[in-house]
């Protein structure tokens, strides 16, 4: 009798499947809810990157220094709890181009200053004191971990 079946067979292939499409649904939700959570850390760091690049990018226009010490200390932090460089952070979550990422945010800063009115109208509007605590803050949220991220 080739067009009947064995129902014997049957049910625990269908229970098989039942739970197969259970546990990737599962899966699924849990594997969302981390990358929503990576998507949350790793924004956290881009914003870093961002303040400290702008940070160190008015110090150089306005105060002429050079060195470029926000993003210095983001670099040790990277490299001591992530042994990531932060032009490594760049390169791979960012821009490939790091050099030209740079100079494209010291040109958006210094483009942003011209329209202020200079230097002295950014000081006056206290500009660089808004910079400051928000760089803190989100060095402090990437050093903690509350939002673990982890390069892959």
């Amino acid at each position: 009798m080739p067009n009947q079946f064995d129902r014997s067979r049957v049910i625990p292939a269908i229970t098989l499947l039942f739970f197969s499409v259970m546990f990737n649904l599962f899966s699924s939700a849990q594997a969302s809810e981390t990358l929503m959570k990576t998507d949350a850390a790793l924004q956290l760091h881009i914003d870093l990157i961002e303040v400290a690049l702008k940070t160190d990018s008015y110090n150089k226009r306005c105060r002429g220094i050079s060195t470029a010490t926000n993003l210095h200390e983001v670099n040790r932090l990277y490299v001591t709890k992530y042994s990531i460089t932060a032009n490594n952070f760049i390169k791979d979550y960012i821009n490939e181009d790091v050099r030209a990422f740079k100079t494209e945010r010291e040109h958006t800063i210094n483009k942003l200053l011209a329209k202020i009115g200079g230097c002295e109208k950014a000081e006056s509007q206290e500009w660089v004191k808004q910079l400051k605590p928000d760089f803190k803050r989100l060095y402090e949220q990437a050093e903690s971990d509350k939002l673990p991220w982890y390069p892959e």
